[in-house]
């Protein structure tokens, strides 16, 4: 059984279409090519429909830092659905 932040990670690869090998807490747009500005609105959506969230634009743009940054932000939100 998968933790939820396995899931974040290889749902996070699987959209970028990397090995979930690949992405680390470090893990920067600027050292995974696939990782840019077009690819990262993909990523928001992809999360926002995967687990039905509604992340708020300013957030989403905080989330291109690092990955660490991205999933702190995705389970805030997930913590906030309980």
């Amino acid at each position: 059984m998968l933790t939820v932040e396995e899931k974040i990670r290889d749902l996070f690869a699987a959209l970028l279409q990397v090995s979930p090998d690949e992405i680390k807490d470090e893990t920067r747009p600027a050292s995974l090519e696939r990782w840019d500005s077009m690819q990262h609105l993909i990523l928001v959506s992809g999360f926002e429909e995967e687990f039905g969230l509604d992340i708020d634009p300013e957030q989403a743009v905080e989330m291109y830092k690092d990955f660490a940054t991205f999933k702190r932000i995705v389970l805030h939100y997930l913590d906030s659905k309980r």
